[in-house]
């Protein structure tokens, strides 16, 4: 099995150390990522090359997403198999079924997981497919060899993909970039600790993933706002009760 992979940044990177032992790796950037590439044992090659193998997959960031599909969509070959890993899938999932011509097969993947959270096996990790335009025989495939890797395949719609992320993921790092400015104290409970990891964890990622999270998720600002406004109710509660324990004390 050959594997193209378009962009060779910490996620393209990421992803070919651990599918280099399932298949031949070949990766192109629009950087020279050779020693990078050779230190993980893939091969690192022209965007022309990458084209002609039958699996490619897309790894470049949502800012030049559709542009890259703009770039490679006549020159992709016929019954072609390719898939993206955004954090999104309505974005990603509508762009390459417009762009890429119709004899392209097309499946929207996100790996729930990255390199700031992962450091060795894939066990038990999840990954969400979305079937965008692809047979249910490839589908299959492709949901077995994630199976391989050892990872538990969640099947979804991008709709339904983006609405459950909004929740889980846009919110978390909201959460998180907003705990990253505060001062640190000395005396800390687990809780806290176990909390201040996630904050780091969130704070390695790039700026242009935070706001690509929060502005390309038609779902995110809805969840943003439910929580501002539930975070006001609960801080007009406690202040309602302190005012009522005052007044009892007084």
């Amino acid at each position: 099995m050959e594997i193209g992979i378009i962009g060779f940044g910490k996620f393209g990177r990421f992803i070919a150390k651990h599918l280099k032992n399932k298949a031949d790796v070949f990766a192109s950037s629009k950087f020279n990522n050779k020693q990078e590439a050779e230190q993980l044992g893939v091969k690192f090659v022209s965007l022309e090359e990458v084209l002609k193998k039958k699996i490619i997959v897309i790894a470049v960031s949502m800012d030049e997403f559709e542009q890259t599909l703009e770039k490679i969509k006549y020159k992709i070959q016929p019954d072609a198999i390719v898939l993206d890993v955004c954090s999104l899938k309505v974005f990603p999932c509508s762009a390459m079924q417009k762009v890429l011509p119709k004899n392209i097969e097309i499946i929207g993947t996100h790996p729930l997981f990255g390199p700031n959270s992962v450091n060795s096996s894939l066990q038990d990790l999840k990954i969400a497919l979305c079937n965008v335009r692809a047979s249910e025989n490839t589908l299959s495939k492709v949901k077995s060899f994630c199976e391989s890797l050892g990872l538990k395949v969640i099947i979804t719609t991008p709709e339904d993909h983006d609405k459950q992320m909004a929740e889980s993921q846009a919110l978390t790092h909201f959460v998180c970039q907003s705990l990253g400015t505060a001062k640190r104290p000395v005396l800390t409970t687990k809780t806290f600790d176990d909390l201040m990891h996630i904050v780091d964890i969130i704070k390695n990622n790039t700026s242009e993933l935070f706001e690509n999270i929060q502005t390309r998720n038609p779902y995110a600002k809805d969840v943003r706002k439910k929580f501002i406004e539930s975070s006001i109710d609960l801080d007009k509660k406690l202040k309602d009760i302190e005012n009522k324990k005052n007044k009892n004390t007084n």
